[in-house]
């Protein structure tokens, strides 16, 4: 056996070495690196500028029901704000999507018309509202109006899939199919960043945080909250704050929390 092969042949048992060449070990070492490293995958820290996050919760990968809390940093600690709030998801439950973590392989995976929320951390980018509407307080995030022609394009093999835009403003349409926006569930709409920069076709669209038709009336991936509910984390959200969305179900949330000493119980 070669100095090489000695050498790569440790006690650990990452890898060991044969006279037909490298073949994998999995010895405590090796088991313990490969847990580290799924763990750390999509274990990560919240962007260093967010400063508001809202967590929310699912027993389970496969089930829609959660809850949302508020998160904001003070004096370099996060403290829960408010009671949680009830919440309801894609009616399949969860499911890894694109976002600010690495994509993780352990569990489902987020894509277009699995009726799956994104599991992960999301940047909440803008805030649309229908005509009519109220904005939000000083402070809060700039509203971008929702006309009768708005449409939120959710077809893959189009250009401008993932995209909101008004259709009256496409010289060539390209897409098949679309959400229409005017519409009374889109009164108040959170757009969360999944899969929205260079954005891969198939991965799934249009995630938004919206006002829900009842707590036994699962969405099509998106988070909805109770109309009150909802007002209240838009007035409560500051776009200077880089606030956040993490969806995770419940053994991933706690440890996460662990992870990023957060004092919760979700």
């Amino acid at each position: 056996m070669s100095a090489i092969l000695r050498i790569l042949k440790f006690k650990g048992g990452l890898l060991s070495a044969s006279p037909s060449g490298l073949r994998p070990s999995l010895g405590p070492l090796s088991i313990l690196l490969v847990l580290l490293c799924s763990f750390a995958g999509w274990a990560q820290a919240l962007a260093g500028d967010c400063q508001q996050f809202l967590l929310v919760v699912t027993p389970g990968w496969n089930q829609p029901k959660a809850q949302l809390q508020r998160y904001e940093k003070k004096a370099e600690k996060w403290l829960a704000v408010g009671a949680p709030m009830p919440a309801i998801l894609g009616r399949a439950g969860l499911g890894w999507g694109l976002g600010d973590w690495t994509v993780s392989r352990q569990g489902p995976q987020k894509k277009e018309g699995d009726n799956r929320a994104p599991a992960g951390s999301y940047q909440i980018t803008q805030l649309w509202l229908r005509q009519g509407i109220a904005g939000p307080p000083p402070g809060g995030f700039p509203v971008h109006r929702i006309q009768a022609d708005t449409v939120a394009v959710d077809d893959p093999k189009s250009a401008y899939y993932n995209r909101i835009l008004r259709s009256s403003q496409v010289r060539q349409p390209d897409w098949e199919s679309w959400e229409k926006m005017d519409i009374p569930d889109y009164d108040r709409v959170l757009v969360v960043s999944h899969n929205l920069e260079q954005p891969t076709p198939g991965r799934g669209s249009c995630i938004f945080i919206h006002r829900w038709e009842g707590l036994d009336k699962p969405t099509s991936g998106c988070t909805a909250l109770a109309e009150k509910d909802l007002i209240e984390v838009i007035g409560w959200l500051r776009p200077q704050s880089k606030p956040r969305l993490v969806q995770l179900p419940k053994e991933k949330a706690e440890e996460w929390l662990r992870r990023q000493t957060i004092s919760g119980n979700p």
